[in-house]
C-alpha cells in the first residue's frame, strides 16, 4: 500500500481551505450586489411613490385654485347685488390652475368643466397634471443616473418616471339667497363686500365630474333686471315680451338664460328665455314659487298680445294651440320627468315667444 507523505497531506488540506475561502468571498460579493440592487429598487420605488404623492398634491391644489377663480367672480357678483352664478371661465381658471400646479412642481396638461344643470354653469372642474420632476434610469455611460430629477419635457417615457395625477373640485353656494322688495339678500341678511360674500360659497374636492359638459355658448345674465342685449341673439318679439315682464314684475327672477346653440329648442332660434326662480338645480322657495305662478298667469291671459307660444314650469307645460286659457294650475299639462330639476324646469320658467311651432 502506497503511503502519503505528511507534507503532501498538509498541502491538500491547505488547498481545500483556499477553495472554501474563495467561495465565501464570492458569496459575500454576490449578496452585496443583491443588497445594493434591492436598495436601488427600494429607493426608486420610494421615489416613484413620492412623485405620485407630490403630483396628487399639485393636482388637488390646481383644481381648488380653478374653482376658486369661479368663487371670486361669483362673490363680486353677489357684492354688486347680482344673484351669483359661478360660471366657468376657461381663461381665468386655466391661468390660476397653471400657477398653482407650477408652484407645486407640476405642469397643467388638461382642464375641463362640467355640471349637473345641463352644462349651463360649469361649476365642477377637473384638472390633469404632469410632475415637473422625474426620475431617470441608470445609463451605461453614467451621463445620467437615477438621482437626476430635472425634467425638460422631452424625455423618452420609457427612460423616466414622472408623477401624473388628476383632481376634481366643485364650487357651491352654501347660503340661501333670494330677492325681496329690499333687493338681494342671503340667509335673511344684506350682503357685504366681496370678501364677506366669498364666505357664502363652499369649495371642495369631489370624486366625480358632473353629468353634463359645460356649454360656453349658453348665454346668462344676472341682476335685478337683465337687459335683452345680455341674453344673446334674441328676436324682437321675445325681447319685447321680456321688456314687458321686467316692467310688470321688477326683480321677479334671480337670473335669466337666453340664447344657446340648440337646434331643437327655441333657445337656438332666439325665441326663448329661462327665468331662474331658484339657483341652478335647486327648488324655489314658497315665495319664489308663488311669484312664478303669478307671472305665468299673466303670460297666459295676455298670450296673444305677447305672442307667447309655450310655457314650461315645474314638470308641466302649456301651449296655446293645444290648451285652454285660464289659471296655470287649472290648464297646465304634465310634461313628464326628464331627470334633473333643471331638465324638469323646477328651478326656472321656460318661456317661448314668436311664431309657432313651440320647440
Amino acid at each position: 500500500m502506497r503511503r502519503t507523505s505528511p507534507h503532501s497531506a498538509r498541502g491538500h488540506q491547505l488547498q481545500g481551505r483556499r477553495d472554501d475561502g474563495q467561495a465565501n468571498i464570492l458569496l459575500l460579493f454576490g449578496m452585496t450586489l443583491a443588497l445594493l440592487a434591492l436598495t436601488v429598487l427600494f429607493v426608486r420605488v420610494g421615489g416613484a411613490n413620492d412623485m405620485r404623492s407630490r403630483a396628487q398634491t399639485a393636482a388637488d391644489a390646481a383644481a381648488l385654485a380653478a374653482v376658486g377663480a369661479l368663487r371670486d367672480h361669483a362673490a363680486a357678483q353677489l357684492a354688486d347685488g347680482v344673484y351669483p352664478m359661478p360660471r366657468f371661465d376657461e381663461e381665468v381658471a386655466k391661468s390660476r390652475a397653471e400657477r398653482y400646479a407650477r408652484n407645486n412642481g407640476a405642469v397643467l396638461t388638461d382642464i375641463r368643466a362640467s355640471d349637473n344643470v345641463m352644462g349651463r354653469s360649469g361649476n365642477i372642474v377637473r384638472v390633469e397634471i404632469r410632475g415637473a420632476v422625474c426620475q431617470k434610469e441608470l445609463t451605461e455611460d453614467a451621463s445620467r443616473d437615477w438621482n437626476d430629477v430635472v425634467c425638460d419635457g422631452e424625455e423618452d417615457d420609457a427612460s423616466s418616471f414622472s408623477g401624473t395625477a388628476s383632481a376634481i373640485a366643485i364650487i357651491e353656494l352654501s347660503s340661501e339667497c333670494g330677492r325681496d322688495t329690499d333687493g338681494l339678500s342671503c340667509d335673511d341678511r344684506a350682503v357685504g363686500d366681496a370678501g364677506q360674500a366669498s364666505g357664502m360659497f363652499d369649495v371642495h374636492l369631489v370624486d366625480r365630474e358632473g353629468q353634463y359638459r359645460f356649454d360656453p355658448n349658453a348665454v346668462f345674465g344676472g341682476g335685478a333686471i337683465v337687459d335683452c342685449g345680455s341674453l344673446g341673439g334674441l328676436k324682437p318679439p321675445m325681447c319685447a315680451t321680456h321688456k314687458v315682464l321686467n316692467q310688470e314684475f321688477p326683480r321677479f327672477y334671480l337670473s335669466a338664460g337666453g340664447y344657446r346653440e340648440e337646434k331643437d329648442s327655441d333657445h337656438g332660434h332666439g325665441e326663448a328665455v329661462d327665468y331662474m326662480m331658484a339657483d341652478l338645480g335647486a327648488t324655489p322657495t314658497s315665495a319664489m314659487h308663488a311669484t312664478a305662478i303669478e307671472v305665468i298667469d299673466f303670460l297666459i291671459q295676455n298670450h296673444r298680445e305677447l305672442e307667447v307660444k309655450g310655457i314650461i314650469y315645474d314638470y308641466h307645460i302649456w301651449n296655446p294651440l293645444k290648451d285652454r286659457v285660464g289659471p296655470w294650475m287649472e290648464v297646465r299639462r304634465q310634461a313628464g320627468s326628464r331627470g334633473s330639476p333643471t331638465q324638469n324646469h323646477v328651478d326656472h320658467i321656460h318661456l317661448s315667444v314668436g311664431e309657432p311651432p313651440f320647440r
